[in-house]
């Protein structure tokens, strides 16, 4: 079997739906349905709750990893979504995710960076 590298997608999305990036009681319902709908396992994760506002979350994956970090002081959040492909191409799944997180903090600008790993 060949090495088939995994496509690695890195974003910062701008937005001024701050009270999507203050706390993270949003984030854990919509990246739960996310991980469910396209069938990926979770096999652990960690969400921090600033004091002053924003979070910090990372999702570990049998196929990789999801994280995001949010900044409502900035109106932005760095998301990263990593797939590999070691069983199946996953590049449409990474590229759903992280449209699904663009819609999600109703991003109004994006800086984005595409990796194969």
């Amino acid at each position: 079997m060949e090495y088939q590298p995994g496509l690695h997608l890195l974003a910062t999305l701008y937005t001024q739906r701050t009270d999507l990036l203050l706390e993270s009681s949003h984030w854990r319902a919509f990246i739960d349905a996310q991980i469910k709908h396209h069938g990926l396992t979770e096999v652990g994760s960690t969400v921090h709750d600033f004091p002053t506002g924003g979070y910090t979350a990372v999702h570990c994956l049998t196929e990789s990893h999801i994280s995001v970090h949010t900044w409502p002081e900035y109106g932005l959040c760095t998301c990263d979504v990593f797939l590999s492909n070691f069983r199946k191409n996953n590049d449409a799944i990474t590229t759903a995710i992280m449209e699904a997180l663009q819609l999600f903090f109703g991003a109004t600008r994006q800086e984005s960076h595409c990796i194969r790993r």
